[in-house]
Protein backbone atom coordinates (compact mmCIF):
# COMPACT_ATOMS: atom_id res chain seq x y z
CA UNK A 1 0.00 0.00 0.00
CA UNK A 2 1.31 3.37 -1.40
CA UNK A 3 1.71 6.05 1.90
CA UNK A 4 1.47 9.61 1.31
CA UNK A 5 3.71 12.12 0.69
CA UNK A 6 2.97 13.57 4.71
CA UNK A 7 3.26 10.11 5.86
CA UNK A 8 6.66 9.75 3.86
CA UNK A 9 8.68 12.98 5.08
CA UNK A 10 7.69 12.02 8.84
CA UNK A 11 9.47 9.05 8.60
CA UNK A 12 12.37 10.95 6.13
CA UNK A 13 12.72 13.38 8.84
CA UNK A 14 13.01 10.92 11.72
CA UNK A 15 16.13 9.97 10.20
CA UNK A 16 17.73 13.29 9.20
CA UNK A 17 16.35 15.59 11.95
CA UNK A 18 18.42 14.24 14.72
CA UNK A 19 21.54 13.97 12.55
CA UNK A 20 21.39 17.85 11.16
CA UNK A 21 20.12 18.63 14.59
CA UNK A 22 23.17 17.15 16.04
CA UNK A 23 25.71 19.13 13.35
CA UNK A 24 23.68 22.48 14.48
CA UNK A 25 21.31 22.65 11.49
CA UNK A 26 18.42 24.81 11.35
CA UNK A 27 15.54 23.04 9.66
CA UNK A 28 13.89 25.51 7.23
CA UNK A 29 10.03 24.67 5.70
CA UNK A 30 8.97 28.21 3.96
CA UNK A 31 8.05 29.17 0.94
CA UNK A 32 10.83 31.48 0.16
CA UNK A 33 13.65 28.87 1.46
CA UNK A 34 12.38 25.78 0.36
CA UNK A 35 12.01 22.55 2.73
CA UNK A 36 15.77 21.72 4.01
CA UNK A 37 18.89 22.32 6.18
CA UNK A 38 20.89 25.52 6.90
CA UNK A 39 24.09 25.81 9.08
CA UNK A 40 24.93 29.78 9.60
CA UNK A 41 28.59 29.94 10.14
CA UNK A 42 31.22 33.00 10.18
CA UNK A 43 30.56 34.89 5.92
CA UNK A 44 29.66 31.66 4.97
CA UNK A 45 25.93 30.02 5.10
CA UNK A 46 25.18 25.77 4.40
CA UNK A 47 22.22 24.62 2.57
CA UNK A 48 20.89 21.13 1.52
CA UNK A 49 17.39 21.28 0.33
CA UNK A 50 14.67 19.02 -0.75
CA UNK A 51 12.96 18.85 -4.03
CA UNK A 52 9.49 17.01 -2.98
CA UNK A 53 7.16 16.16 -6.25
CA UNK A 54 3.70 16.49 -5.09
CA UNK A 55 2.22 14.47 -8.50
CA UNK A 56 5.03 11.77 -8.79
CA UNK A 57 7.80 9.89 -6.87
CA UNK A 58 10.32 11.38 -8.24
CA UNK A 59 11.56 13.24 -4.94
CA UNK A 60 14.92 14.68 -5.27
CA UNK A 61 17.92 16.05 -2.89
CA UNK A 62 19.55 19.22 -3.87
CA UNK A 63 23.09 18.63 -2.79
CA UNK A 64 24.78 20.81 -0.91
CA UNK A 65 25.34 24.72 -1.58
CA UNK A 66 27.48 27.03 -0.60
CA UNK A 67 26.47 31.25 0.25
CA UNK A 68 29.62 32.97 0.68
CA UNK A 69 28.81 36.53 2.29
CA UNK A 70 31.26 38.20 0.75
CA UNK A 71 30.67 37.04 -2.86
CA UNK A 72 26.88 37.09 -2.72
CA UNK A 73 26.48 40.42 -1.26
CA UNK A 74 28.06 42.26 -4.44
CA UNK A 75 26.00 39.87 -6.17
CA UNK A 76 22.93 41.39 -4.35
CA UNK A 77 24.37 44.65 -4.68
CA UNK A 78 25.24 45.24 -9.06
CA UNK A 79 21.94 43.25 -9.47
CA UNK A 80 21.27 41.45 -12.85
CA UNK A 81 18.44 41.83 -15.45
CA UNK A 82 15.04 41.22 -14.24
CA UNK A 83 16.65 41.33 -10.60
CA UNK A 84 14.12 42.83 -8.09
CA UNK A 85 15.18 44.52 -4.49
CA UNK A 86 11.88 42.60 -3.73
CA UNK A 87 13.27 39.86 -1.78
CA UNK A 88 14.62 38.14 -4.63
CA UNK A 89 18.16 38.07 -3.45
CA UNK A 90 21.43 35.64 -4.21
CA UNK A 91 21.80 32.66 -1.49
CA UNK A 92 24.14 30.00 -3.23
CA UNK A 93 27.63 30.51 -4.57
CA UNK A 94 29.36 27.56 -5.25
CA UNK A 95 27.33 23.91 -5.27
CA UNK A 96 28.42 20.05 -4.90
CA UNK A 97 27.33 17.02 -7.19
CA UNK A 98 25.84 13.80 -5.51
CA UNK A 99 27.90 11.36 -6.33
CA UNK A 100 27.53 8.11 -8.69
CA UNK A 101 26.02 5.93 -5.62
CA UNK A 102 24.02 8.54 -4.27
CA UNK A 103 22.32 8.31 -7.40
CA UNK A 104 22.34 4.77 -8.45
CA UNK A 105 20.85 3.91 -5.12
CA UNK A 106 18.19 6.70 -5.16
CA UNK A 107 16.75 5.24 -8.61
CA UNK A 108 16.23 1.82 -6.61
CA UNK A 109 14.03 3.54 -4.22
CA UNK A 110 10.38 3.43 -5.35
CA UNK A 111 8.93 5.72 -2.50
CA UNK A 112 5.71 3.91 -2.14
CA UNK A 113 6.70 3.01 1.48
CA UNK A 114 7.35 3.76 4.79
CA UNK A 115 10.60 2.05 4.55
CA UNK A 116 11.74 3.55 1.72
CA UNK A 117 11.63 6.95 3.28
CA UNK A 118 13.96 5.47 5.82
CA UNK A 119 16.44 4.42 2.73
CA UNK A 120 16.39 7.92 1.96
CA UNK A 121 17.36 9.22 4.89
CA UNK A 122 19.91 6.47 5.98
CA UNK A 123 20.87 7.72 2.02
CA UNK A 124 21.28 11.03 3.02
CA UNK A 125 23.04 10.77 5.95
CA UNK A 126 26.18 9.10 4.45
CA UNK A 127 25.93 11.72 1.94
CA UNK A 128 25.97 14.28 4.38
CA UNK A 129 29.04 12.89 6.56
CA UNK A 130 31.28 11.52 3.47
CA UNK A 131 31.45 13.66 0.23
CA UNK A 132 29.21 16.31 1.61
CA UNK A 133 31.21 17.00 4.44
CA UNK A 134 34.19 17.13 2.37
CA UNK A 135 32.62 19.59 -0.19
CA UNK A 136 32.13 22.11 2.98
CA UNK A 137 35.69 21.56 4.68
CA UNK A 138 36.96 22.48 1.13
CA UNK A 139 34.54 25.26 -0.38
CA UNK A 140 33.94 26.62 2.79
CA UNK A 141 37.36 28.38 2.24
CA UNK A 142 37.11 30.92 -0.81
CA UNK A 143 40.62 30.20 -2.48
CA UNK A 144 40.11 26.34 -2.42
CA UNK A 145 37.00 27.41 -4.99
CA UNK A 146 39.35 29.21 -7.35
CA UNK A 147 41.80 26.78 -6.89
CA UNK A 148 39.21 24.61 -8.47
CA UNK A 149 38.11 26.95 -11.02
CA UNK A 150 41.42 26.96 -12.34
CA UNK A 151 41.63 23.37 -12.77
CA UNK A 152 37.79 23.15 -14.59
CA UNK A 153 39.18 26.03 -16.99
CA UNK A 154 42.78 24.42 -16.90
CA UNK A 155 41.10 20.81 -17.95
CA UNK A 156 38.56 22.32 -20.53
CA UNK A 157 35.73 22.24 -18.44
CA UNK A 158 33.07 24.66 -17.54
CA UNK A 159 33.01 26.34 -14.23
CA UNK A 160 29.14 25.56 -13.77
CA UNK A 161 30.58 22.17 -12.12
CA UNK A 162 31.62 23.95 -9.11
CA UNK A 163 29.79 27.76 -9.39
CA UNK A 164 26.24 27.98 -9.33
CA UNK A 165 24.02 30.52 -11.92
CA UNK A 166 24.38 31.67 -15.75
CA UNK A 167 26.09 34.23 -16.76
CA UNK A 168 26.12 35.47 -13.10
CA UNK A 169 28.11 32.57 -12.91
CA UNK A 170 30.93 34.36 -14.46
CA UNK A 171 30.10 37.41 -11.73
CA UNK A 172 30.93 35.32 -9.02
CA UNK A 173 34.39 34.06 -11.18
CA UNK A 174 35.23 37.48 -11.42
CA UNK A 175 34.30 38.58 -7.36
CA UNK A 176 36.53 35.83 -5.91
CA UNK A 177 39.31 35.78 -8.28
CA UNK A 178 39.37 39.46 -6.75
CA UNK A 179 38.55 38.37 -3.06
CA UNK A 180 41.46 35.50 -3.72
CA UNK A 181 44.89 38.11 -4.60
CA UNK A 182 44.55 36.38 -8.16
CA UNK A 183 47.43 37.38 -9.61
CA UNK A 184 45.41 36.12 -13.19
CA UNK A 185 42.77 38.42 -12.76
CA UNK A 186 42.97 40.60 -15.11
CA UNK A 187 43.10 37.79 -17.81
CA UNK A 188 40.21 36.53 -16.73
CA UNK A 189 38.29 40.19 -16.64
CA UNK A 190 39.53 40.12 -20.96
CA UNK A 191 37.84 36.59 -21.23
CA UNK A 192 35.31 37.96 -19.48
CA UNK A 193 34.89 40.81 -21.86
CA UNK A 194 34.87 38.22 -24.60
CA UNK A 195 32.04 36.67 -23.55
CA UNK A 196 29.74 39.77 -22.33
CA UNK A 197 30.39 42.09 -25.23
CA UNK A 198 30.07 39.60 -27.88
CA UNK A 199 27.43 37.55 -27.53
CA UNK A 200 24.62 38.92 -28.96
CA UNK A 201 22.16 36.98 -25.91
CA UNK A 202 23.80 38.59 -23.33
CA UNK A 203 23.32 41.95 -24.48
CA UNK A 204 20.53 42.85 -21.25
CA UNK A 205 23.49 41.96 -19.06
CA UNK A 206 26.10 44.58 -20.16
CA UNK A 207 25.59 47.29 -18.09
CA UNK A 208 25.56 45.18 -14.59
CA UNK A 209 28.83 43.67 -16.32
CA UNK A 210 30.28 46.91 -16.84
CA UNK A 211 28.89 48.26 -13.15
CA UNK A 212 30.57 45.40 -11.72
CA UNK A 213 34.57 45.35 -13.46
CA UNK A 214 33.82 49.34 -12.07
CA UNK A 215 33.09 47.81 -8.14
CA UNK A 216 35.71 45.50 -8.12
CA UNK A 217 38.11 48.31 -8.72
CA UNK A 218 37.43 49.21 -5.48
CA UNK A 219 37.74 45.66 -3.85
CA UNK A 220 40.61 44.99 -1.84
CA UNK A 221 41.91 41.29 -2.06
CA UNK A 222 41.22 39.27 1.91
CA UNK A 223 42.67 35.46 0.69
CA UNK A 224 46.34 34.94 -0.30
CA UNK A 225 46.40 33.43 -3.56
CA UNK A 226 45.62 29.25 -3.28
CA UNK A 227 48.93 28.17 -3.87
CA UNK A 228 50.59 30.10 -1.19
CA UNK A 229 48.31 28.44 1.24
Amino acid sequence: MEIKLTEGKKELFAVTHPYFKDKGYKFNATKKTGVGYSLNLKHVKILLVFDFKTKSSLHKLLPFSIFHEQVENLINEIGKPNFSDSGNVSWRTVKDSLPNNYESELNDINFNTVLSFRKWGHLIVDYAEGPGKAFIDTYSYLPNVLKEMDRLEAEGKNTNEILVGLADRRFRGLIISKLCSDPNFEEKVASHDEVFYKVAQLKDWIPYYNKLKERLKTIEPIYPYYKNV
